[in-house]
């Protein structure tokens, strides 16, 4: 199965949050571009203490989504579909406002999906239920 088609599969998964671990988050982004290329998905692309944006469109960030709070709040607030890629988030997964915030856009009725792209993701415990946990080509120990 190429990496296309596995990401697509997991998209379209049951799950609102994927967490997806990797030392190649530049290359998994790059799929991600490939697939906003090829469908009519809005996909969003949001990093801590950098404006989110849609991809294709970077020089377009979105009003008031600087901080990670503010990331999560527009992606709760939003009533359309959106894939979003939050990047490199680490610290912002301890804030217990950001987790609560997770948690109702995991269990809101609006369909839209949150990508944590990182290359070490600790997940809180209570986003476990929540998420499809993806891990690709760890580096080996020495």
């Amino acid at each position: 199965m190429d990496y296309l088609n596995h990401l697509e599969d997991i998209i379209e998964s049951k799950y609102r949050i994927v967490s997806i671990e990797t030392y190649e988050t530049d290359r998994v982004l790059e799929l991600f571009v490939q697939i906003s290329r090829f469908s009519n998905k809005a996909i969003y692309l949001g990093k801590p203490d950098h404006g989110m944006h849609r991809i294709g469109a970077s020089h377009i960030t979105i009003p008031r989504s600087q901080s990670a709070k503010e990331q999560l709040e527009h992606i709760k607030n939003s009533k359309h579909y959106g894939l979003y890629i939050l990047r490199d988030y680490g610290d912002e997964l301890e804030d217990a406002a950001n987790i609560e915030l997770l948690k109702q856009i995991a269990t809101d009725g609006t369909a839209k999906n949150v990508v944590l792209l990182s290359e070490y993701i600790d997940l809180p415990h209570e986003l476990k239920p929540y998420t499809l946990r993806s891990k690709h080509q760890l580096k080996q120990a020495s």
